[in-house]
């Protein structure tokens, strides 16, 4: 990813719109980012984060509430457009974020844009411009997440030191957020899983397993057997299963021998049982008999009981034909007597109708002589309505007139309210503008604090710096003088043993020696005599001992003297930094007070400026109220006078109007009241004539109807006379000829149809009754002639006493068979059960080795997950050697630590520095700040080496570093500069933050930062 244009509006310190253009630094892919402090440099890779991932560089910058200028105006919402490359195609992001204006409850304004340019138009690059469908692609595009992101392309503030100096598990979290490693710690949670869900599983195995044992002593019958030894003596599963097996044999051969018992006892049952039943039979046939001879004794007896009911049904039948008779004779004489009643009702009423019908003719002429009344009453309601309009008009003028005074006040005030905010604001303006311009006054030499304190920091960190190195120069001067004297020391011992050595070796030769033969080493054939008594035996691996003893401290020597020496260098080059700076030592404090000063000044300037940049702001602010309130008197006040001048018009009509009406009736209550009690008296005289005539038409009709009913009345009662005497005379002829002497004979003869039913139904089953027991106890007198009953208690007895036998006997064969099925059903439960827990075992066994391998429960504490990222933590330290070696003088290496972590923590991911010069290995936070910088630094090159390796997809053509270069020495600087150099050549672009006067100096290009006066910020690109 290369960015092309930067646009900032009201983000950070930038309160307008902010466009940085880098095309404008041309073939310079180097550049510094340079400014004071505060002045917005970090913003600007907040801004391209944002744009990117919608979050700020860093972790504490993530928030994207802190990102909204304080200097921007309400109406202009912030946002970042940044325009890049990558992959030779461009593409432009926008994020706008909302915010709540001034008079508004909710957040407006938000927007998101991804668009690809092409050929100077642009192509949506996701279907739904959604933040969401936005983030997913710029991620795909890039190839990084947001962390991998932070970690290799943009390096905050500190941040990229974490990889370097972190913990294990700090870093196992870096490198699983880059590498994306989450997923073999995933497996070992779900092996976690697996194994608690494989431990619950051979817990309920076992656990049943114990039930089934338990389950055995109270399922078998207790008896002496190698199955109830081996429960009590707790045994095994197996040693149980083969004790089965003997139970098993024993019940299904005692199921034989029961099944015999069985069968036989059964066989003697039913031969007895049989015979019993036989007398039995025997026995109830005859007390049937004699019960059938007694029950048909009795039915004789009843005999003229059921003749009499056969002659009551015959005459009911009779009576019931003439019936309908009688019924018709009674309903003609009823029907009689009600005409009779209704007569004599009918009678009374008309009576008093005829008495009705003269009161209402005399009230009716009575009401008759009121028409006038009557009418003078209708023509007062018609002329007070009239008056109605007149008074609407009126009241309609009054709420008018009402209307328009309140709002003719309430102008009044709103004008004064107006004014008194006027004057108020009038004081305001007049008092911050004597703050801004007290304030401008103290904060016009900022600039030239600023470059006091740029001034007096580099000469206390270069004095402090001297100070340092002196230091250390006197602690190596030291040292090296006790590691002179030592190899003094060490080179006299040696020279000592090598001449005791060699004369030894002269001795050795010279006791070999012949004489008058040639000297192997000189050839002469004299040979002085040595006496070998005085030669002192020396042990040539003890000369060896000295001679490494002393190589060793010569080494120290060495390696102390060329340290010592690059101290004295790096001495004279800082006294000729601070020749050039005008300092000394002895002024050290000076300048370190000075600086305070310089500091607590500019702390207090700084504070200035923001107390002016807010009364400002409240100035701007008071102005812009003041001339909206300017306006809002000017429309004030022309509402009030036209609501006055309305308000004069619509009184004067109103007086007008009110002329016109009675001076007795002045409200149009009063109207109406009268108009009430008129339109009352009227209805009351109209209701009574109304009802006066309604009566007298209803007592009229009502005298004409009754007259008609007693006619009416008069003539159904001879009918109904001649109808009764007619039939009184049928049914006396009927009586005759059915045979009854009188009617309370006919009358007693009358039942219903269910008694005649009853009584015909009673009667033919008595008679179907005694025939067939006559014919049965006929039959059965011959069958059962000269035969006796048997006494059946003795044979009952013994019938009972074999069913006891033959059910005790099913009961033990029963007993048998449960204890067979038992013995099997359990012999085959635990032959499952054993299998299970054996499988569950070794499946449990398997997850637990394997679930202890993957979480790090070994001798060198590293997961699956931590050995995965310690193959790209030694890949990334390779890269990054690289460039350390050089930055280092060939002095460090970094390499992948193998101790084990304290506090039970997991290993393999602590990072151990090689220091060449000593051959020890140490920790990497013994390093110092600018050593580590240096190591940091590497350590996220060799990272986006890494991952560029492993993600063909991605491609780091930009890289932005903030701060961190003050640590370093002048040599480390050039050296740090240098690599930069060598980065950009492989056309990656380089952004870097510094205040290092040395960097900005090298740099060909410079992204300048200005703060201004107001508080808010500008940039510029300045190409050397």
């Amino acid at each position: 990813m290369k960015p092309i244009k930067l646009t900032m509006r009201a983000f950070g310190p930038y309160k307008n719109e902010e466009i940085i253009d880098f095309t404008e630094l041309q073939d310079n892919r180097l550049f510094v980012i340079s400014g004071s402090t505060g002045a917005g440099k970090t913003t600007i890779f907040d801004g391209v984060c944002f744009a990117l991932y919608g979050f700020g560089s860093g972790q504490d910058r993530k928030d994207t509430k802190m990102l909204r200028s304080d200097f921007a105006e309400d109406n202009v919402h912030t946002a970042v457009e940044l325009v890049f490359e990558i992959h030779g195609r461009t593409y432009r992001v926008l994020r706008q974020l909302p915010h709540v204006k001034v008079g508004r409850k909710t957040a407006t304004g938000e927007k998101y844009e991804l668009f690809e340019i092409v050929n100077g138009q642009e192509i949506p690059v996701v279907e739904r411009q959604k933040v969401t469908d936005i983030n997913e692609k710029i991620e795909d595009i890039i190839g990084l997440s947001y962390d991998q992101f932070s970690q290799i392309v943009m390096l905050p503030q500190g941040e990229f030191r974490k990889l370097l100096t972190s913990q294990s598990d700090n870093k196992e979290e870096i490198l699983r957020k880059i590498f994306k490693t989450n997923r073999y710690g995933e497996m070992a949670q779900k092996l976690e899983e697996k194994k608690k869900h494989a431990d619950q599983e051979l817990d309920r195995a076992r656990t049943l397993k114990n039930s089934y044992m338990v389950q055995i002593a109270g399922a078998l019958p207790q008896r002496d057997s190698l199955l109830f030894t081996l429960l009590d003596q707790n045994s095994n599963i197996y040693q149980i299963q083969e004790a089965l097996d003997e139970e098993i044999k024993y019940y299904r051969q005692k199921i034989k021998t029961d099944q015999i018992k069985y069968e036989e006892a059964v066989s003697n049952h039913n031969e007895k049982y049989n015979q019993f039943l036989a007398a039995k039979a025997l026995n109830d046939r005859i007390d049937n008999f004699e019960k059938k001879k007694l029950k048909l004794l009795e039915l004789e007896q009843q005999k003229p009981l059921y003749e009499r009911m056969e002659k009551e049904y015959e005459a009911a039948i009779q009576a019931s034909k003439i019936q309908p008779l009688n019924q018709q004779c009674h309903s003609l004489y009823n029907d009689k007597v009600k005409q009779q009643n209704y007569l004599s009702e009918v009678m009374l009423k008309l009576e008093q109708a005829k008495k009705d019908l003269i009161n209402a003719q005399t009230t009716y002429e009575r009401e008759s002589f009121k028409q006038n009344e009557r009418d003078a009453l209708t023509q007062q309601v018609n002329e007070l309505q009239k008056l109605l309009p007149l008074y609407e008009q009126i009241a309609k003028q009054s709420k008018l007139v009402q209307s328009l005074q309140m709002e003719v006040n309430s102008a009044r005030a709103d004008l004064e309210k107006v004014d008194k905010q006027l004057a108020v604001e009038n004081e305001q303006i007049i008092h911050l503008n004597g703050l801004v311009e007290h304030l401008e006054e103290k904060t016009g030499n900022i600039n030239e604090l600023l470059e006091q304190q740029m001034y007096l920091r580099e000469v206390v960190n270069a004095l402090a710096h001297f100070k340092d190195l002196r230091v250390k120069a006197n602690q190596l001067q030291q040292q090296y003088e006790g590691i002179l004297e030592e190899y003094k020391i060490a080179r006299k011992a040696y020279e000592l043993e090598e001449s005791k050595w060699l004369s030894n070796q002269a001795a050795l030769l010279a006791a070999n020696l012949v004489p008058g033969s040639p000297c192997p080493v000189c050839g002469s054939t004299e040979h002085q005599q040595i006496n070998p008594q005085h030669v002192e035996l020396v042990d040539e691996s003890m000369l060896k001992n000295k001679k490494a003893s002393l190589e060793k401290v010569e080494q120290s020597k060495y390696s102390v003297e060329a340290n010592l020496n690059t101290l004295k260098d790096q001495i004279i080059k800082c006294e000729v930094e601070l020749n050039r700076l005008k300092a000394s030592a002895e002024s050290e404090q000076d300048f370190i007070q000075q600086l305070h000063e310089v500091n607590k000044n500019l702390q207090q300037a700084k504070m200035d400026t923001d107390q002016l940049g807010q009364y400002k702001k409240q100035l701007k602010q008071i102005k812009v109220n003041h001339e909206q309130l300017e306006s809002m008197r000017k429309r004030t006040d022309e509402i009030f006078l036209s609501k006055n001048e309305q308000l004069l018009k619509e009184n004067t009509v109103l007086t007008e109007q009110q002329k016109s009406i009675p001076p007795e009736l002045q409200e149009l209550s009063q109207l109406q009241n009268a108009i009430q009690e008129a339109e009352n008296k009227k209805n009351i005289l109209f209701a009574q004539w109304e009802k006066v005539q309604k009566h007298l038409l209803e007592v009229e009709k009502f005298v004409a109807t009754t007259e008609e009913g007693v006619k009416q009345a008069t003539k159904n009662i001879d009918q109904l006379e001649m109808k009764l005497k007619l039939a009184k005379e049928q049914l006396k002829q009927s009586m005759a000829e059915a045979g009854f002497d009188s009617y309370k004979q006919f009358e007693s003869a009358l039942r219903n149809d269910e008694e005649i039913q009853n009584l015909y139904q009673q009667f033919m089953e008595f008679s179907k009754e005694l025939h067939s027991l006559s014919t049965q106890v006929k039959e059965e007198s011959k069958e059962l002639e000269e035969k006796q009953k048997i006494d059946l208690t003795i044979a009952e007895t013994e019938v009972n006493a074999l069913k006891s036998e033959y059910e005790k006997a099913l009961q033990t064969l029963n007993a048998s068979r449960d204890c067979e099925r038992h013995a099997i059903d359990f012999s085959e439960k635990l032959d499952y059960i054993a299998d299970q827990i054996f499988q569950l075992e070794e499946k449990s066994n398997q997850i637990i080795n394997l679930y202890n391998l993957l979480r790090g429960q070994n001798s060198k504490k590293i997961s699956f997950e931590r050995y995965v990222q310690m193959g790209y933590l030694e890949q990334i330290t390779e890269a990054a050697n690289i460039r350390l070696r050089n930055l280092s003088n060939g002095q460090y290496y970094l390499q992948c630590s193998d101790r084990q972590e304290s506090h039970g923590r997991q290993s393999g991911l602590s990072l151990d520095v090689y220091d060449a010069y000593t051959g020890q290995t140490r920790d990497v936070k013994s390093l110092s700040g600018g050593e580590k910088f240096n190591a940091s630094l590497c350590l996220a090159l060799g990272m986006a080496d890494v991952i560029q390796s492993f993600q063909g997809n991605v491609k780091i053509d930009t890289m932005f570093i903030d701060e961190g270069f003050g640590s370093l020495d002048e040599e480390s600087l050039m050296k740090a500069i240098d690599t930069l150099i060598d980065l950009q050549k492989s056309g990656r672009m380089i952004g870097v933050i510094s205040h290092v006067s040395e960097l900005k100096a090298a740099m060909p290009a410079i992204l300048q930062v200005e703060k201004l006066k107001e508080g808010y910020s500008k940039t510029s690109i300045i190409v050397k």
